[in-house]
């Protein structure tokens, strides 16, 4: 290895700058100490990661996960050209914060009509700080209180302590323009009225350097009085010492103005005030009440009270990414009432409705509450159970259809009618490309096999058994079982 090679190879060492070298293929041949401890991986842990592009798990600044196609390594790769300060962000599995890179990555070519080139360098610095100030500055900048920073050194007067910064919602109420308040002292905003004791308490907490919160009379430039409540903190930097302080304000001159004039009211008044406080709070209720039932029809089946196809699907979709990002089985199933129209030609459709609102109770008692449950459709019922422990998943379902086998005898409802169903299921930790529909369909087929064994049977498909690909399956229609 040459003089240069070592100095090459001790400054990327040594750098602070993530550095991640791919090859031809995609597959990391090396990367630096900075790059393995911001990524939390050693470097064998990256190279297996890299064999599989699909592994890899990062979200752009919408929080939505950017496919590998989508990253930098695979960009390059695909057109040969650089990418350039592309911001992403890697998510801490434990604690769920986000971890922000700014990441750049070029092709090496020692040929440059060669495609693709013969490895990719891809290096990357930590920007979470300078994301999340960017953030809470653009926070308090549009925010409707009215927000000001001032120094802790020197607060007494005249001078001190001086005006550092002054959001846009505090400029427009006082109508100061920021360049007039910089350097100023918040007295400036005080007048012949300001209540003298209120500031001694203000002046008192700060130089204890504790919080405190105040109403105080304040004035605007042109001299129109207006009222705020403000709440001041001391802000510190990283050693803990205090070196600003910050005041939130918000206008309540309506408020201070009603509440002098009530006070000189007559008792009639005061009735009339009570009553209506009494209406807004009825009409608020109401109107919450409503809100509920609203949110309830749009998350809930109306006949069985248990969630319906919509919230299904999302619990479920949610219950497959746990299980993807944690290496654990799935078992998905769907439970179908048997001879369910015999029941409603029989016994009438009232009838029918009991039969399944009593088998979906049974359900909602039997599962966990982690696991995904929901009617999906006419007498099927769906579930999604999450196996973090080596369990049969046939005997935990013939459990369920043993239940439902003996609910006449304690459902006076039923009037001792036997009620039976037939249960289809897929066990499986083959997730990475299998999507929620395929593994119902995978269910369904299952369900359609336990029917034609004669009802009142479970059907497993056990994850030894080889799942046959499905180019494009069908989504599961609100049908009735009685055609097999």
């Amino acid at each position: 290895m040459s003089f240069n090679n070592v100095n090459l190879f001790n400054l990327l060492e040594n750098t602070q700058i993530g550095v991640v070298i791919h090859n031809a293929n995609g597959a990391v041949e090396y990367a630096n100490p900075a790059a393995a401890s911001m990524l939390n991986l050693s470097l064998e842990e990256l190279k297996e990661k890299s064999l599989d592009g699909e592994t890899w798990e990062f979200v752009d600044m919408e929080n939505r996960k950017i496919p590998y196609d989508e990253l930098p390594i695979a960009r390059v790769l695909a057109t040969g050209k650089s990418v350039d300060n592309q911001i992403i962000g890697k998510i801490n599995d434990t604690s769920g914060q986000i971890t922000w890179f700014s990441v750049n990555a070029y092709p090496e070519k020692y040929d440059t009509n060669s495609s693709p080139p013969p490895f990719v360098v891809v290096y990357f610095t930590n920007i979470t700080s300078k994301i999340n100030d960017f953030s809470y500055r653009d926070i308090v900048q549009n925010s409707q209180d009215m927000i000001l920073v001032t120094e802790a050194q020197n607060i007494d007067a005249p001078l001190s302590p001086k005006i550092i910064y002054a959001n846009n919602a505090l400029c427009k109420h006082t109508e100061y323009s920021l360049e007039e308040l910089l350097g100023e002292t918040p007295r400036i905003l005080q007048g012949a009225l300001t209540d003298k004791a209120s500031t001694q308490r203000i002046r008192q907490a700060l130089v204890a350097q504790r919080p405190c919160t105040e109403t105080l009379l304040n004035y605007t430039k042109t001299g129109t009085p207006f009222w705020v409540q403000m709440n001041i903190f001391p802000l510190t930097n990283d050693f803990g010492e205090v070196t600003h302080f910050a005041a939130v304000q918000r206008n309540v001159s309506e408020m201070k103005f009603q509440s002098e004039q009530l006070d000189k009211r007559n008792s009639e008044l005061k009735r009339i005030k009570h009553n209506l406080e009494n209406l807004v709070h009825e009409r608020t209720s109401e109107l919450r009440d409503a809100n509920l039932k609203l949110e309830k029809l749009a998350y809930f089946d109306a006949l069985t009270n248990i969630p319906n196809r919509h919230a299904f699907m999302d619990a479920f979709s949610k219950s497959l990414m746990f299980a993807k990002r944690n290496n654990h089985e799935v078992l998905v199933g769907i439970a179908d009432v048997d001879h369910f129209k015999s029941i409603n030609d029989s016994f009438g459709h009232g009838f029918g409705d009991e039969v399944l609102t009593i088998v979906a109770q049974t359900m909602q008692r039997f599962f966990r509450a982690e696991d995904a449950i929901g009617r999906i459709g006419g007498e099927e019922f769906a579930f999604c159970i999450v196996l973090l422990s080596q369990v049969s998943p046939h005997q935990i379902l013939d459990r369920l259809r043993k239940k439902v086998s003996k609910l006449h005898q304690t459902q006076p409802l039923l009037k001792g009618h036997k009620i039976t169903i037939s249960i289809g299921s897929v066990q499986t930790k083959e997730l990475q490309h299998r999507s929620a529909k395929q593994l119902l369909t995978y269910a369904d087929k299952a369900l359609y096999k336990a029917k034609n064994n004669g009802r009142n049977t479970v059907e497993c498909i056990q994850e030894s058994v080889k799942l046959s690909p499905i180019s494009a399956p069908e989504p599961l229609e609100d049908k009735s079982r009685e055609a097999l």
